[in-house]
């Protein structure tokens, strides 16, 4: 019998490289997103038809009805993977009020309450796997993403904590820490004004990413950087808060040069 697994933000760019990788593995595939007509896209590139939901993660309805699908409809789920990210760049008093509120229910607590649902089948079978795409944003703040580190940092702690709540129960949390990915969400952060930090090393594709999820369900490990090297420093700066304020100018010019060559290879201009 083949597994099941569940992919939020199934319409994204990381989602379609995973999911290729788990229709390789033999998992029968749930993609969820708001965006249907992407979701039917990724199916195109599968092996099998995979089960879609329209869900709105950024509302607790909506949240709450994908929730209660998992408990309800799917309680032999295999694999839960939290993917659906979101970003708005800019400081914190120009951003509205309910942009503040959609970093927080996308990012934190649709995966929350997804881990939760996941969990309340998994442990009592002793068995599956719940794996966050989490960010080098929730090891590291970055200025001008306050909303997003504060939620990649909520989500840090969450899946630290559910995991010891779990050991000893078979069902494994994993979270993969990407630094800057070429996608949409990058793309225009680049073009917005977004933090110069993603720029500062090399940018990674959604297939890197998607192969680091791979190595997370292999190794069981419960956090995989892309790159390893960019964690390093990220976990020090992330360990000595006031250090940021001090070595940021250096990385951030760095970065600006980072972006440029970034904006110019794909043929992007600033929004100004």
């Amino acid at each position: 019998m083949a597994r099941k697994a569940l992919i939020t933000g199934g319409g994204g760019a990381i989602a379609e490289e995973i999911a290729i990788r788990l229709d390789k593995r033999g998992y029968d595939l749930i993609l969820a997103d708001i965006n249907e007509a992407r979701m039917a896209e990724v199916a195109k590139r599968l092996s099998r038809t995979p089960l879609t939901i329209r869900a709105d993660l950024s509302t607790k309805e909506g949240t709450a009805a994908l929730a209660s699908s998992i408990e309800r409809d799917h309680s032999d789920l295999a694999l839960l993977v939290n993917n659906a990210g979101y970003v708005e760049p800019g400081d914190i008093d120009t951003l509205a009020p309910d942009i503040l509120d959609r970093h927080i229910f996308i990012n934190l607590i649709a995966p929350m309450q997804l881990t939760r649902a996941a969990t309340r089948i998994m442990r009592p079978r002793k068995t599956g796997d719940i794996l966050s795409i989490v960010s080098m944003g929730g090891i590291i703040a970055l200025r001008g993403s306050a909303a997003y580190a504060a939620s990649k940092f909520g989500l840090r702690g969450f899946q630290t904590s559910v995991r010891s709540e779990l050991a000893g129960d078979g069902v494994r949390v994993m979270g993969v820490f990407p630094s800057g990915v070429d996608t949409p969400m990058l793309r225009y952060e680049a073009t917005h004004d977004g933090s110069p930090l993603n720029f500062v090393g090399t940018v990674f594709t959604a297939a890197q990413v998607a192969d680091a999820c791979m190595k997370a369900l292999d190794t069981g490990k419960l956090e995989t950087y892309v790159p390893y090297s960019d964690s390093i420093t990220s976990r020090i700066a992330g360990a000595f808060p006031w250090m940021i304020e001090k070595i940021l100018p250096y990385f951030e010019k760095s970065g600006e040069k980072g972006r440029a060559k970034f904006l110019a290879e794909r043929g992007l201009k600033p929004l100004k």
